[in-house]
């Protein structure tokens, strides 16, 4: 598979190297009034030293590109490399400058504003001061290295110390407003991850019985249509499993529905923790789904499981249930659930199975409660 050149797996990438190919174009921008400036002579140098300026610029940029893209800057705490970006598009602008005659400083002043617009993507307050600093000592060292003592009492020099001023308001400017830019940035990611979060946990709480905390009735029907969907797909089998609360009515009378509760809620505990430990069929129990179906029953799907194999697993259930009674306000209670199973059949659509679960249900509590009927 070749490579492209902007990955469309890795959204971070992608929006790097974006970003830097925006810079690169940025470079290119300046070309129409740099080669109007060699015509009116306005540089120090001709068409010739001008290509070989910006091939440098290119060749630097072209080598950031493929840094960031073979993600070999993805252990760095930048990856995009912005500062180093930055750095060296400013050191090509004092390069320019030495060579731009005073009257056509306003390229050189253009390339160190676009330069610092970039930062807005990563910088803060810090990070922007560091650099106008460092481009205000290295902008004076320029100046010097430009015009001799003898030339800095002259008009050209003095219009270059008024660039330098508005160099350096313009930077500390962008500077302010960079890093408050970068700051809402940095507050708008916040906040779309702290509404994804919430999102996620709605979604979980919308999926979620409130008493039980298991997976409510349509949670338990999209597990239904995605395992039927693979059992379509691949040919895999797998069982549903009604499971009832024996006399579940006589609790709630006798000892009110608080006590009731209390019995659904330590049924679902007892359930889910023996399934944590359970095998089915050789497969980890871990791709199962339990929840409650709608008062007292309760619905267990079974991944790979054949209806024999559901079987065993339910009775592993029940035996957990006869180990010991249920802790309750209203004292220990023995509470026995009533199962029925169906193994799913081909082309058969997600009502049938329930339907044929329930008529095995049906059959298990008839014939004396406490266990449980196949539908085959």
């Amino acid at each position: 598979m070749p490579l492209s050149l902007i990955p469309t797996d890795d959204h971070a990438l992608a929006t790097r190297l974006k970003r830097q190919l925006m810079g690169l174009v940025s470079y290119l921008m300046f070309l129409v009034p740099l080669l109007y400036s060699v015509h009116e002579g306005w540089l120090g140098f001709g068409y010739a030293s001008l290509a070989a300026f910006l091939a440098a610029a290119l060749a630097i940029n072209i080598a950031f590109f493929i840094a960031i893209r073979s993600r070999a800057t993805a252990r760095f705490a930048d990856p995009s490399l912005m500062m180093a970006q930055i750095a060296v598009a400013c050191l090509l602008a004092l390069v320019m400058g030495y060579f731009v005659a005073s009257g056509a400083m306003v390229i050189v002043l253009m390339l160190f504003f676009t330069s610092f617009f970039f930062g807005v993507f990563s910088f803060g307050m810090r990070q922007y001061l560091t650099l106008t600093a460092a481009v205000a000592a290295s902008y004076a060292v320029m100046l010097l290295c430009k015009y001799g003592v003898a030339q800095r009492s002259g008009t050209a020099f003095r219009l270059e110390l008024l660039h330098f001023m508005i160099l350096i308001i313009v930077l500390l400017w962008l500077s302010l407003l960079g890093s408050y830019i970068a700051g809402l940035r940095r507050a708008l990611e916040q906040k779309k991850h702290a509404l994804a979060t919430a999102l996620a946990r709605l979604k979980e709480l919308a999926s979620r019985d409130e008493l039980t905390g298991l997976h409510n009735r349509r949670h338990l029907m999209e597990s239904l249509e995605a395992q039927l969907e693979r059992a379509r797909r691949h040919g895999e089998p797998f069982s549903l499993c009604i499971l009832d609360i024996d006399l579940f009515k006589r609790i709630n009378d006798t000892h009110g529905h608080g006590v009731g509760d209390e019995a659904l809620r330590e049924f679902a505990d007892r359930i889910r923790s023996q399934l944590r430990r359970m095998d089915v069929v050789g497969r980890s129990q871990v791709d199962s789904t339990f929840g409650r179906y709608g008062g007292e029953e309760f619905l267990l799907v079974l991944p790979y499981a054949p209806g024999s194999g559901a079987r065993a697993c339910v009775e592993r259930l029940r035996a957990a249930m006869h180990a010991q009674p249920f802790p309750t306000s209203a004292g220990p209670l023995a509470v026995t659930f009533s199962a029925g199973i169906a193994q799913y059949r081909a082309d058969e659509s997600i009502t049938q199975v329930i339907q044929r679960a329930d008529e095995a249900l049906y059959r298990a509590k008839a014939n004396g409660r406490d266990r449980d009927e196949c539908a085959d």
